[in-house]
């Protein structure tokens, strides 16, 4: 008798099956009876992971099946911890030297790519979060960016573009954006159009020289963010690519938008970047166009998460309306 199809199995019996996979995978870092803790269940599947000896690890099972994209990833991180000096998780090679293992159930029908990083430890801060540690997180973005704009990459480096039509025009997607619109509220929309044609405009005009573009994290949300002693550290580069860099700032500010005290978090992500990195005054002026254009990403993007596993319609559907509803507020700024 065939195994259930993965796609109709319950939440219950999804993760029993990850959690097989991930002691599989923990095998080839010699690690196969580490105790595992569920992190996070979303696209990705994430695990802490406690060795009897040794420092604890976080375990990533990708939703992506790029190996090439993947170990990118790793080779970046390698190269940001080593060469530029960042606080950064960082990757365990397998026993035999592997950025990332190949991973599967036999008999199961469920296979991922995997990957070991070293554990950072620090508190994730959303609430609670002071000016400060805006400096402190803008400081470290321009960091980034600076180590971005200098490094050369391997001949085999190889990260996803995430310009207008990847992001907004549908380029990554499986099914039609005419399809994905019918899962689009009406009342989102106009505004979707509107912010992807002001969107599509402005990524034109800014080009894709080093002044305005290269790689960046690209999902600088607060849960993506360690504050240890006030000092931001970064975790998370699985959406890495090449894309402006006013545009990896949105994603760092779009959780406080234009909502109570905005201005002074604002300010303060920009002073601490200022001051490591000069930030051009007209890419500035497109901050509000790029949060905007951030959650008209997440929005469509939801949508074509709905579309493939409607099952999880219970954590889409609230991730798509929220992101619709803060995009609207883009049309309120007085220069909309």
């Amino acid at each position: 008798m065939s195994p259930t199809p993965f796609r109709d199995l319950s939440r219950r019996q999804r993760l029993v099956r990850f959690r097989q996979l991930a002691h599989i995978a923990l095998r080839a870092y010699g690690l196969g009876s580490a105790p595992l803790t569920l992190l996070q269940y979303g696209e990705n599947v994430i695990y802490r992971v406690d060795p009897p000896q040794g420092d604890r690890a976080l375990l990533r099972l990708h939703a992506w099946d790029n190996v090439p994209y993947i170990n990118s990833e790793m080779i970046w991180l390698e190269a940001l911890a080593r060469e530029g000096g960042l606080t950064v998780p960082q990757p365990i090679r397998a026993l035999d030297g592997a950025l990332s293992v190949q991973a599967e159930c036999p008999g199961q029908g469920l296979q991922r790519v995997t990957t070991l990083l070293t554990w950072l430890e620090g508190r994730k801060l959303n609430k609670g979060l002071r000016p400060r540690h805006l400096v402190s997180l803008g400081r470290v973005v321009a960091q980034l960016h600076n180590f971005s704009e200098d490094w050369v990459p391997p001949v085999e480096f190889d990260r996803p573009d995430w310009d207008w039509a990847s992001q907004l025009g549908g380029s990554h997607f499986s099914v039609s954006m005419d399809e994905l619109f019918k899962l689009m509220p009406a009342r989102f929309q106009a505004g979707f159009n509107s912010v992807s044609r002001q969107a599509k405009s402005a990524m034109a005009r800014l080009g894709t020289g080093p002044d305005a573009y290269g790689l960046i994290h690209a999902d600088l949300y607060p849960e993506n963010i360690l504050f240890k002693a006030g000092q931001a550290q970064p975790i998370d580069f699985e959406d890495c690519g090449f894309g402006c860099w006013i545009w990896d700032i949105a994603v760092a500010l779009c959780t406080w938008a234009w909502g109570a005290d905005w201005e002074r978090k604002r300010d303060a992500f920009y002073q601490g970047y200022q001051s490591v990195r000069p930030l051009p005054a007209e890419q500035w002026r497109l901050l509000d166009l790029f949060i905007a254009t951030q959650y008209a990403t997440m929005l469509i993007w939801a949508c074509a998460f709905l579309h493939n596993d409607p099952q999880r319609a219970d954590e889409y559907l609230p991730w798509r309306d929220d992101s619709g509803e803060r995009m609207l507020k883009y049309f309120a700024q007085p220069h909309a």
